[in-house]
């Protein structure tokens, strides 16, 4: 099982270098991650990502610069946000940081 976890950081830690190392990313990967977004994340962080930033972090202005960041938040939680390391796969969260990182499919 730990043997499993360790493997599954490795390829998560993989995805996010691949993502911090290209610019874009493709439609395909903004719209799965739009819509893995509004199964996971809309109903605390608002449909298309607005919320008013005031209870939970506006993720409109999470820097595009910081998929590490990202991954990390989802993977272990931060603040009230809980981990979600168990429920979602290392392609899932960085279908999410597609979706979130081209600032919900404005800047690919």
């Amino acid at each position: 099982m730990k043997l499993a976890r360790v493997a599954a950081f490795g390829a998560a830690a993989a995805l996010v270098s691949a993502a911090h190392a290209q610019a874009r990313f493709s439609v395909d990967e903004i719209e799965h991650g739009h819509k893995q977004f509004d199964r996971t994340c809309a109903q605390c962080h608002g449909r298309n990502m607005v919320n008013s930033g005031t209870t939970v972090y506006d993720l409109r202005r999470f820097p595009v610069d910081q998929p590490e960041r990202f991954f990390n938040s989802v993977s272990n939680g931060k603040g009230n946000m809980p981990s979600f390391k168990e429920a979602l796969s290392a392609e899932q969260i960085y279908l999410l940081w597609a979706y979130v990182g081209s600032r919900g499919g404005k800047e690919p």
